[in-house]
């Protein structure tokens, strides 16, 4: 079953970490479901970067496509308009792709190029000492590409998410570099700021995260009883909340990639600074009717509170005959425990020969199509059939694609 399940995960692995291009830059909670990658052209004639499961596309300067934005943001306020633009860092030895956001329109313009300056060599944190070439046909690469998670008149939360690469090793690392920028006083403001230090804090947000792993992918190592101080540092702002990561093996293995939980403002307000929210805009007491769910598979989706405890979650085993590379089944807690229904994750020229009137698809990116299908068996079960009815389809207007 181990062998199984990493198996899988490989092949989740591989399509995470090889479509991570850079999205278009609207904040993360408007994105599309589905968007195209920000690839600029190629510049020079250098060598390909490494053939590796866990290799990264070319993130380099300069195009758009059709259907996206380009990246300049204007809230308007009294005092200033904001605008925010692209520059890149692109080298063929050693490999590095970086394009990083710069704000223009702030009234201080000593404190605006101060943070430019904090946003650039955030994005540029590769170590070129360690990026030697030993094994030429895997030569040493760093990425960095950025999404804005939150916007508006007061605040940006930028967030960098990168790849690095020593040529020679098994798989590369990812990394997440939170950024938030107070426009109203110039400054970067510090993860620590966002809480009250109230001494229930790490209480409430463990066991909100606990909830939330309904696939018990903290229970992989063992490793994991209570958030520590440094992931109170793991976080950054989207419209409804905080959203903390855990990057990998902190506590669950290289396979589940970087596990994400979404903190909504209602269900932490006590240990926020609530004076910090209030004064930047922030709505802290709008309830939250649903809970999110990220995934390790690289999609997320919300499941109404009152129905998220009634509810199982478990990964299918992998098998080699089955057309679809991951499957997630969703479960009635009851005793016959109904299955209810299941997201399924094939490659696009698979796609095309399943059943159309039995999977129904819910998105498409880098030659992946994510899709769902309603169980016929749990008819008999009125609590089940009243969800697959009337819930079912609520849920599916939720699903996202992360990359």
């Amino acid at each position: 079953m181990k062998m199984k399940w990493t198996m899988a995960m490989a092949l989740v692995v591989f399509f995470v970490a090889g479509c991570s291009g850079m999205q278009e830059k609207k904040p993360v909670s408007e994105q599309p479901k589905v968007t195209e990658d920000h690839k600029p052209e190629k510049t020079g004639d250098g060598p390909e970067k490494p053939n590796d499961p866990q290799d990264k596309p070319n993130i380099q300067p300069g195009k758009t496509t059709d259907d996206q934005v380009k990246p300049n943001h204007q809230p308007e306020s009294p005092n200033q308009t904001i605008k925010i633009h692209d520059e890149s860092i692109v080298k063929e030895n050693p490999m590095i792709h970086v394009i990083y956001p710069q704000i223009d329109g702030m009234k201080d313009k000593k404190a605006q190029a101060q943070i430019n300056d904090i946003l650039k060599k955030k994005a540029n944190a590769a170590d070129e000492s360690q990026m030697t070439n030993e094994d030429p046909s895997s030569p040493s690469s760093f990425d960095s590409r950025y999404q804005i998670s939150f916007q508006n008149d007061h605040l940006i939360s930028f967030v960098y998410d990168q790849y690095f690469y020593l040529s020679g090793a098994a798989h590369g690392m990812p990394s997440r570099v939170p950024i938030l920028v107070d426009l109203d006083k110039g400054r970067i403001v510090e993860p620590n700021e966002l809480f009250n230090g109230s001494p229930q804090t790490k209480q409430i947000i463990s066991e909100l995260v606990l909830k939330q792993d309904v696939l018990q992918m903290l229970e992989e190592m063992g490793e994991f009883k209570q958030i520590s101080s440094d992931d109170l540092k793991q976080v950054y702002l989207t419209k409804d909340g905080l959203l903390m990561y855990f990057p990998p093996y902190e506590y669950a293995s290289f396979a589940t990639g970087t596990l994400q939980y979404h903190l909504s403002f209602s269900d932490i307000q006590s240990v926020l600074n609530t004076a910090f929210f209030q004064s930047h805009g922030i709505n802290l007491s709008k309830p939250a009717a649903s809970t999110i769910l990220y995934v390790s598979e690289g999609y997320h989706f919300s499941v109404p509170k009152e129905w998220l405890d009634r509810l199982t979650f478990e990964r299918a085993d992998f098998s080699e005959n089955n057309k679809r590379f991951s499957e997630i089944d969703v479960y009635y807690k009851s005793a016959d425990k109904p299955l209810l229904f299941s997201f399924h994750m094939f490659e696009k020229q698979t796609w095309a020969s399943l059943n159309s009137k039995v999977e129904v698809k819910l998105a498409e990116a880098n030659d992946v199509i994510y899709s769902y299908s309603v169980s016929q068996t749990a008819k008999n079960n009125l609590q089940a059939s009243d969800f697959i009815k009337n819930v079912v389809p609520e849920i599916m207007k939720t699903f996202q694609v992360d990359f």
